[in-house]
């Protein structure tokens, strides 16, 4: 009797043992995803009671900052997250372009006399412009003449839509391309711009995949 009650007592000690180590790991992983988005315990704590309202319905797979953001109480709030926000982008489109340029690099040096294979178009880009900008026109043109869709972004437009629509004018954008969204009409108000080009004049192109956007050269002919 007296080894059945040691036998029960052991399993007992083993069963909370295993679940205060599994409430200790759970602290753990929430602290370090905390401090990988650079939130507090009480913005953390925030953000998991946000994912729980009918308001997040389809936010689960967005990063915090996101949530936290687009749930701001205030506008301090959102300017903060939206800084966070940048910042993460920059780095990581930063390492992206530094990413192609070094395999571009490795390419010429490893196989000097062997063109890259053509990489296959997307099937939409964002094209950043400016408003005085003749090339950007026949950019705009190439890319359609290739059936490549066109989100058209203007990045010196300051949010005046007949600037906007001026320019559209002036490349020949027809009203059927924007009703069927074979080519949209925006201001870069993200700033996106800023991040692709490295100083590069416009126009620029760029698509996204899963997140994470890419330069794409203009298709030659």
């Amino acid at each position: 009797m007296k080894l059945m009650w040691v036998l029960a007592l052991m399993v007992s000690t083993t069963s909370m043992a295993s679940d205060v180590v599994s409430i200790s790991n759970e602290i753990v992983k929430e602290t370090l995803s905390a401090e990988n988005w650079q939130l507090s315990e009480g913005e953390w704590s925030r953000y998991q009671e946000l994912l729980n309202k009918p308001e997040a319905y389809g936010l689960v797979d967005q990063n915090p900052l996101v949530v936290l953001g687009q749930f701001a109480r205030n506008d301090e709030e959102r300017r903060r997250y939206a800084q966070r926000l940048v910042a993460i982008d920059k780095k990581r489109i930063d390492g992206l372009l530094a990413l192609d340029k070094a395999y571009r690099n490795a390419w010429d040096s490893l196989y000097p006399a062997l063109t890259p294979i053509a990489q296959s178009l997307p099937e939409r880009v964002s094209l950043f412009v400016t408003a005085n900008c003749d090339p950007c026109m026949d950019a705009l043109k190439e890319w359609r003449t290739r059936g490549v869709k066109v989100d058209v972004f203007m990045v010196d437009s300051k949010g005046n839509d007949y600037v906007l629509r001026q320019w559209a004018s002036a490349a020949g954008v027809r009203k059927s391309d924007v009703t069927e969204r074979f080519i949209t009409l925006n201001h870069d108000s993200r700033g996106l711009w800023f991040h692709l080009a490295k100083g590069e004049s416009a126009p620029i192109a760029a698509f996204e995949q899963e997140g994470v956007w890419s330069v794409i050269s203009l298709p030659s002919s």
